[in-house]
Order: structure tokens, then C-alpha cells, then sequence
């Protein structure tokens, strides 16, 4: 029997812990399976996400393997599958995904090709990278739909030379279930922050990347430990630069007050020791997951003004905005809401509303249900 079902395949690097790996795979759980046949297919295999996408009933998982960045016989992969799984959608996830996801689509006559861009505006990215979203610009002339996931991603697209009328945005939606802490656990946590009587805790979740700017994080706690000595900081996760950072910390006689949690699953439970959850974030950012978690759970945000930020926190009123690269700037932000607790949790009590009413994984899931259905109804079935 024939499955009348929308086949939509999604390609990924690898299925890590990031915040797109992490909607890619709210979006696949959530999914109505009567409708859809999801496949996503990741470049290189493992990533702590992947025994969870394993998980999902109704949901298939398949590595093209990957053996280097000179593999390109894994296009041949691509087009293989495309055509044995009969897919009708595709939509890579990230470069260089997108580009081995979108050119054996191209070659395939996949009947609808759909990009994505999950970040804003960067100024500086490697070469390779560069050239990739060169030839990803390019492929995206004979998509039919482009989909952002900020106001910022979608202005980055046409600065780029995309079509304004093909893009389409579609926030993140936060998965509620996930952000439930567990007391015991938070009660861990901050005895290993060893706080003092009276003590708060300014945490930033993000990779250890350059784009996360963790220096401007770092100059702040200095600032800010001066005027409060009591004051403790949390980092969250890992990456590249994390030895950089740990110097630096160090340099700044910070060592004893800052707190290395490398890379966590229960969100919930680290957010939860946060007193102030911070982002200094350049304007590559889109719309940041960890803001919309730390929200969810009623804390306030200090964040900078770039990327997509301006459009989760309104400034007053759900959180703070800063400018970017300005420590001073930062610390003062962070003060103020160590200072005025009462008024701060206001801040991250509007901000858990505003997080409920506009940003649920129902309507994030939802949206793309809608946009797949429709593409399908303007390309037909047949």
C-alpha cells in the first residue's frame, strides 16, 4: 500500500549538543508522524543527540559517513538515498550540511528544497566556510523556500543576495518538559559554586566559540566581583577556546569565583542556580535558545544587542539589552539586577509569560508542519 505520508529528510553535520541540533531534534519528535516520514541523515556519525533521535518512534536516523572534509562521495550518498527513501522535502540543518543536503537534491529533481538559517549576520568566518556559503547561496536560486529563524537571520539572507520573498521566519519554539529542575542536583551545583552568605550567581551558557564573546563575560565578572565581592559565576559548556577562556580567567584573579561546568544535558537544573543568565553574544546570533530556557524558568536576561536578541528581550521589561564588546556596559546591567532582586524577578517573570505565549514548541512545530503542507500543495503531489 502506497504511503501517502510527506517524506521530509534533514541533513546536519553531526548531532551534537547545540542549539540547532537541539530544535532540529524538538522538531522531529514533534512532528505529527500521521502526516510526515522524518529521515535525518548527519555528515558524520554519533553526537550525544543521537541515541535521542534513535528514540523517537517513527523517526529514522542514517550517517553518510563522513571520512573528511575532502569526502565528496557523499554526494553520491545523498542522491542515493534521496531517491531509495523517496523523499519529497528536504531541509539541511548549518554548513556545510546545507550544501551536501541541497546540491544532490538539485541533482535528485527533489521536489521541494528548503534552507535554513539559524544565525544573524558574521563578519569574519573561515575560508572554508565561506566558500561553502558561497556555493550554498548560490543552490539556494533553486529552492523554494528559505527559513530563518530571526528577524536578524532573514536580513543576513538578503544581504546576501536572497530573495526577501522566499525567505520565511520561524522562531525557535523551547520544549517546557526539558526545564524541570532537579532539586537535588541544583542543591549540588551550588554547593560546588561554594557561595558565600547572601551570594548570587551570573551564569552564561554557550559554546566556547569566539562569537559567544566570553572575554567581554569574563572583563564584566571582574567589574562586577570588585563592587560585590560576594558574587559568584558560572560558565556552561565547551569548545574550542575554552583553554583561552580559563586563562583569562585566571590572569583576571577570578579563579576561586568562576566555575567551569563544561557541557550539561539537564539545562534546567544549571539554569536554575542562575541568578542572572547572561549572553554577550556577537551579532551572529539568532534566536538563542539558552534566552528563551532562561526565560522559561523565570530569570532574568542581560544579553547584548546583537543578532536576534533585540527580538526575544525587550529591553525593561523581559531583560536587559547591552551593547556588544563593552564590559562596563555589561557589569553595570548585571548590577543593577543584583542590586534590585525584587525588580529583576519581575524582569524574569514577564519574561516566562512572554516565552509561554510566543515561543512554545506546539507552534514552532506547527509552523513547519503548515509550511511543508503547503510547499507540497503548490508543487502537487503527483
Amino acid at each position: 500500500m502506497k504511503d501517502h505520508r510527506i517524506t521530509v529528510m534533514f541533513t546536519v553535520n553531526y548531532l551534537g549538543i547545540g542549539g540547532a541540533e537541539q530544535q532540529l531534534l524538538e522538531l522531529v519528535r514533534g512532528i505529527d508522524k500521521a502526516r510526515f516520514n522524518p529521515l535525518v541523515v548527519s555528515l558524520y556519525p554519533g553526537g550525544a543527540l543521537e541515541p535521542e533521535v534513535r528514540q523517537i518512534p517513527g523517526a529514522e536516523i542514517i550517517s553518510v559517513n563522513r571520512k573528511g572534509k575532502y569526502d565528496f562521495w557523499v554526494m553520491a550518498r545523498m542522491v542515493s538515498l534521496l531517491r531509495q527513501k523517496r523523499v519529497d522535502i528536504i531541509q539541511p540543518f548549518l554548513t556545510p550540511a546545507t550544501f551536501f543536503g541541497l546540491l544532490p537534491a538539485l541533482i535528485n529533481h527533489t521536489k521541494i528544497k528548503i534552507m535554513t538559517e539559524r544565525g544573524g549576520f558574521r563578519p569574519e568566518s573561515k575560508l572554508g566556510f565561506r566558500l561553502y556559503q558561497k556555493a550554498e547561496d548560490f543552490l539556494a536560486h533553486f529552492d523554494d523556500l528559505i527559513v530563518a529563524n530571526s528577524e536578524a537571520g532573514k536580513s543576513y539572507l538578503i544581504s546576501r543576495g536572497i530573495n526577501p520573498a522566499h525567505i520565511k521566519v520561524i522562531y525557535n519554539g523551547i520544549n517546557l518538559e526539558r526545564l524541570i529542575p532537579d532539586q537535588t542536583i541544583v542543591t549540588q551545583i551550588r554547593r560546588q559554586l561554594k557561595l558565600p552568605r547572601n551570594g548570587m550567581v551570573v551564569g552564561m551558557t554557550a559554546t566556547f566559540s569566539a562569537d559567544k564573546d566570553h572575554a567581554t563575560f569574563i572583563q564584566g565578572a571582574k567589574i562586577i566581583h570588585q563592587a560585590m565581592p560576594q558574587t559568584r559565576f558560572a560558565l556552561l559548556g565547551d569548545g574550542p577556546l575554552r583553554p583561552n577562556i580559563e586563562d583569562s580567567v585566571r590572569e583576571s584573579g577570578l579563579e576561586k569565583f568562576v566555575t567551569f561546568f563544561g557541557t550539561q544535558r539537564d539545562i534546567a537544573s544549571y539554569l536554575s542556580c542562575y541568578d542572572i543568565s547572561c549572553l554577550c553574544a556577537d551579532s551572529s546570533e539568532g534566536c538563542s535558545n539558552v534566552i528563551l530556557e532562561s526565560m522559561a524558568l523565570g530569570k532574568p536576561v542581560v544579553a547584548t544587542d546583537g543578532g536576534g536578541n533585540s527580538e526575544v528581550v525587550e529591553h525593561a521589561n523581559t531583560g536587559l539589552l547591552v551593547p556588544m564588546q563593552d564590559p562596563e556596559a555589561f557589569a553595570d546591567a548585571v548590577l543593577t539586577c543584583l542590586r534590585q532582586p525584587d525588580w529583576a524577578r519581575d524582569m524574569g517573570r514577564h519574561a516566562r509569560e512572554m516565552v509561554l505565549t510566543r515561543f512554545s514548541l506546539a507552534r514552532m512545530v506547527s509552523d513547519y508542519e503548515q509550511l511543508y503542507e503547503q510547499a507540497m500543495r503548490l508543487k502537487g503531489r503527483g
